[in-house]
């Protein structure tokens, strides 16, 4: 992990293992990981919390209301997710105190329950909650609901492995986004400049037609859409070259030939159209491949997501208890006290902490 993640991720009262950490801040698991690699999102955070229907709700407007914290923000069945992002590195894990305090309270202005609870429950935890791996992140639940989670992820990755692939409805979609991007194509040839934009727009726009069609979110679809959008870029500056000599070859009195003769003929009696022509295809090429790779592997974490699921399992040696929290103080505490509460981190000894488990237990 980068220093200055691991410096701010360990300022803030998290344990720093690799590329992630884990604690229990004011009174809410938390785990960040971070991935350089990932020019979108190069963090991503999940606090642990139960709440309502309703309480989600309003959880989820705040979040969307906070234009500027940049990245993903949703809710999900354990908590809080955010893939978070910046201007730079410096920038956002700078800003990540910030951004976690006002969270955290905002969590509790709107009565979720934290680390002293499971968050896909809501029972209080006692002795046998188990520490579990939930997509990466390490999340405390009750013993109960491991079992009745893997049943519905069991059913979700049936009915997802029984779905039709669709492939004629969602090659309909990525042959859409492939015409777009050859648009584009053309409009960046006549402004004289190539640019990855239309790789990217090509495959973005191919890929949520593809499912919205739908196509089934699978490896096949980014084949098809990967596949689909190079062949309509290159051809869009084939075109385009072929219009061109047609166009010169009309000026000089050669109706007869044919488009491919055209191009062949002009190519080889003016070396400037030629030289022109394979510059700007190597552009293309490049830049088409560059877009679709850039994109393709979003697509590829996108499928990820949508398609099979891996169950939940109890992390090796993780101990059958009740996380301690860092925050002592009861539920129903004011929300402004999380800002001004110091941040410990998990496992602390501390008599307080002690207490706090016995209550529990």
């Amino acid at each position: 992990m980068n220093k200055k993640f691991e410096q701010g991720l360990a300022e803030y009262g998290l344990t720093v293992n690799g590329n992630n950490a884990y604690g229990v801040v004011k009174g809410y698991e938390v785990n960040a990981t971070v991935n350089q690699r990932d020019m979108y999102y190069p963090m991503t955070v999940h606090i642990s919390c139960y709440a309502t229907d309703a309480q989600r709700a309003d959880i989820s407007a705040a979040l969307k209301n906070r234009k500027d914290i940049k990245g993903l923000k949703s809710v999900s069945d354990f908590g809080v997710t955010l893939r978070l992002t910046d201007i730079t590195a410096g920038r956002l894990i700078k800003r990540f105190p910030e951004i976690m305090n006002w969270i955290l309270g905002m969590l509790e202005a709107n009565g979720a329950l934290g680390a002293q609870h499971c968050p896909h429950c809501g029972k209080q935890l006692g002795a046998g909650a188990q520490k579990c791996d939930v997509e990466g992140m390490t999340v405390t639940l009750d013993s109960d609901c491991v079992g009745a989670v893997n049943a519905a992820i069991d059913n979700r990755n049936a009915d997802f492995a029984a779905a039709p692939n669709n492939y004629l409805r969602g090659f309909l979609g990525a042959l859409i986004g492939g015409i777009v991007g050859a648009a584009l194509v053309v409009v960046f040839y006549l402004l004289n400049f190539v640019s990855v934009v239309s790789g990217i727009a090509a495959v973005a726009l191919g890929g949520f037609l593809y499912q919205k069609f739908g196509g089934k979110p699978n490896k096949m679809m980014i084949l098809i859409v990967a596949v689909t959008s190079l062949v309509f870029l290159i051809g869009a500056l084939l075109i385009t070259y072929i219009v061109a000599a047609r166009i010169a070859a009309d000026d000089a009195g050669l109706y007869a030939m044919s488009a491919i003769e055209v191009l062949k003929f002009v190519m080889e009696n003016d070396p400037d159209f030629k030289s022109a022509f394979i510059y700007d295809l190597m552009l293309v090429i490049v830049f088409a491949l560059l877009g679709v790779g850039v994109y393709a592997w979003q697509l590829m974490k996108n499928v990820k997501k949508a398609g099979k699921q891996n169950r939940i399992t109890a992390q090796p040696g993780a101990p059958a208890q009740q996380p301690v929290a860092a925050n002592p103080e009861p539920a129903d505490a004011p929300a402004e006290s999380a800002g001004t509460e110091e941040v410990k981190q998990v496992g602390e000894d501390t008599e307080n902490q002690k207490s706090d488990v016995d209550k529990t237990e």
